[in-house]
């Protein structure tokens, strides 16, 4: 049987160099399949880290591979619980590279290389036949500011210049001019690991930045639909009248979770792999996300939809960027509280549950929004939900506190 042999990567551009023989060997056939663990550091907790080799389970001969063609184990964020392994092939892996790579493309990478989008990044870089370009600050060697950006643009200034960012670095780099001349720079912005506000993409587009919205996830090898588009080759699934949960089928599929057989046949069927996500699918085609299948929770009774009020929030001036999520507690009784990086100050909690009051009514108000300098992330650029938690559970606010 295959083996399955982790590979450690430090923070800054040695965890691309850790990375990138090892992952040509496991595409090849020719090495051990991979799983890519970050190191444990100041931005990234030991913690974590035994998480996602949970997850994986690499370096265990007691637990060996399920099948032959799978090239490299990666963890899921987490981000909604406990990470699972996704078994993925080579060929799942590289079937959409000349989609998204078109001529000459170099890469530059921005996000940790244990998640699936800077992940990606690496396996798209190598189909290429150009290595990225590694900013500074990979994997939380530094802070990500434009001039690591604009030193890694600098570095790659010949062919199409390509890069995958999430929101969050995407707002940095347009709120100063040396990162909006660096994004001018590249042929291609993607941005995934969740929604792009609408104001950041009027802003890029007033600054003629050719920004890509990326939809997909672990489970299809990362972003399989741009701009509400499937790739060649990808089909999803949704009524076209109604909200469902979508389903995506098409060559990037992996072949199920790791060690988990069960949760395998549920999630990866004949007809595709079964998202967590709400959305719809028109007579063109395009797809449209709408939230995940578990945004909706009840508040009094009434059912309230947790990316409605998200959005709602999101478009308040002052608002830059936020995060909604339900607490659950004692008796089931749910409560909703309201994250922000805002400069609206003392103002905000009323402004913001005034706003959610008229549009959406008074079951979908938070019952508790703070300001924060900067969401916690997790360490793949997504909103950590379990710090979010954590804060509005010490706030003493939430109903059963009072």
């Amino acid at each position: 049987m295959r083996p399955l042999t982790s590979v450690l990567l430090p923070p800054g551009p040695a965890g691309l160099t850790a990375l990138l023989d090892p992952l040509r060997l496991a595409i090849a056939g020719t090495g051990p399949a991979i799983a890519p663990l970050p190191l444990a550091g100041p931005s990234i907790s030991v913690e974590y880290v035994h998480r996602l080799r949970t997850a994986t389970c690499p370096d265990d001969p007691n637990r060996p591979l399920e099948a032959e063609d799978v090239a490299v184990v990666l963890a899921t964020s987490g981000s909604m619980g406990e990470p699972k392994g996704v078994r993925l092939t080579a060929a799942g892996l590289t079937a959409l590279d000349q989609v998204v790579n078109g001529a000459n493309a170099q890469w530059i990478a921005a996000l940790p290389l244990h998640s699936m989008g800077g992940f990606n990044v690496a396996v798209r870089a190598l189909a290429s036949g150009r290595d990225p370009v590694a900013v500074a600050s990979l994997g939380g060697a530094s802070p990500f500011t434009a001039k690591v950006f604009a030193d890694a643009v600098e570095r790659a200034n010949s062919g199409q210049i390509h890069v995958s960012l999430v929101a969050a670095q995407l707002r940095r780099l347009l709120a100063d001019d040396l990162g909006i001349a660096s994004l001018q720079a590249c042929t291609l912005v993607l941005v995934g690991a969740g929604p792009l506000a609408a104001r950041t993409k009027a802003l890029a587009e007033q600054h003629h930045v050719k920004v890509v919205t990326s939809y997909g996830m672990t489970e299809t090898s990362g972003g399989c639909v741009f701009d509400g588009q499937p790739l060649p080759g990808v089909q999803v699934h949704g009524p076209a009248d109604a909200t469902g949960t979508l389903v995506i089928n098409g060559p990037m599929l992996a072949a199920g979770y790791r060690l988990a057989p069960e949760l395998s046949r549920a999630r990866f069927t004949a007809n595709g792999f079964i998202t967590s996500d709400h959305g719809s699918v028109d007579d063109a085609g395009i797809v449209t996300i709408l939230g995940r299948a578990d945004d909706v929770t009840t508040i009094n009774g009434v059912n309230v939809s947790v990316a409605a009020v998200a959005q709602v929030i999101g478009e308040i001036p002052g608002v830059n960027t936020v995060s909604v999520i339900t607490i659950i507690g004692p008796d089931n009784q749910s409560a909703l509280v309201a994250a922000v990086e805002s400069s609206m100050g003392m103002a905000l909690e009323a402004v913001i549950k005034a706003t959610v009051q008229q549009l959406l009514g008074i079951a979908a108000v938070p019952c508790h929004v703070f300001n924060l300098a900067e969401l916690p992330l997790l360490p793949n650029g997504k909103v950590d939900r379990q710090a979010l938690i954590a804060i509005a559970t010490q706030s003493g606010r939430l109903p059963w506190q009072r």
